[in-house]
């Protein structure tokens, strides 16, 4: 009788327990479930536009001389446009020279017709980064001649279609020793920049012209569109992937 006393005793003492910690690990599985409602929702990383590499022969379908016509200009045969193709590792540079005139008196200085010039630079790089790095180190020795207090250079932000943007324009007074058959010269050599970097693509486009001075600042502005018309024309030839 006693062994079985003891047997009984045992039992009540220890279902209580047992039917404590099955208490409090339900109140833990509660708490530890309201702090976890559920799986963390995955990151998924925006699409980029990432830009095809230019081929060889891009330059000669751009159609240069009808944004040429646009602004009031002829683009000259004989620059319609050069070409220079340059593959430098995994990226790919091409460069197409503009060459344009203005066969009327618009801009005319001492020295003869308006006549801008320059070139339109693409460049593709493997990845984003590259060409973030790229980008950076290009805008950074643009600003050289502002630094530099040069050229009456100045520079700033630009927003569009692009990533990032700067643009850049200089203007130097031209030397009449330089033109000692000319009197009374009154010009300045003039030159705008645009900088820009979409997705893995740089673009470089550079015109200069001989501006009289009373029109720089239109002159500036004329070749401020002018360059950007240059821009859209040649970016639109290169195939891209990613988001419009």
């Amino acid at each position: 009788m006693n062994g079985v006393v003891g047997m009984h005793v045992r039992r009540r003492t220890r279902y209580p327990i047992a039917r404590r910690w099955t208490a409090l690990a339900a109140v833990a599985a509660l708490v530890m479930s309201g702090c976890d409602s559920g799986p963390e929702p995955t990151k998924t990383q925006e699409p980029r536009v990432t830009y095809g590499q230019p081929a060889a022969d891009m330059c000669e379908g751009m159609k240069m001389a009808e944004v040429a016509a646009e602004s009031g200009l002829k683009l000259r045969s004989s620059d319609d446009p050069t070409v220079t193709f340059d593959t430098r590792g995994s990226d790919v540079y091409l460069n197409c020279g503009v060459s344009a005139y203005d066969e009327s008196d618009r801009f005319r200085t001492e020295i003869g017709k308006f006549e801008p010039r320059g070139t339109v630079s693409l460049r593709t790089h493997p990845t984003h980064e590259d060409a973030e790095r790229d980008h950076e180190s290009k805008v950074f020795s643009l600003k050289t001649h502002e630094r530099a207090g040069q050229f009456n250079a100045s520079s700033q932000q630009i927003s569009g279609w692009w990533d990032e943007g700067v643009y850049v324009q200089l203007m130097l007074p031209m030397d009449p020793k330089e033109y000692p058959s000319i009197e009374n010269l009154d010009a300045a050599a003039v030159e705008v920049i645009y900088e820009l970097r979409h997705g893995n693509l740089l673009v470089n486009t550079d015109l200069h012209a001989r501006a009289p001075t009373p029109q720089i600042e239109q002159v500036l502005a004329f070749l401020r569109e002018f360059a950007e018309a240059i821009t859209k024309e040649a970016v639109s030839h290169l195939s891209r992937t990613g988001p419009n």
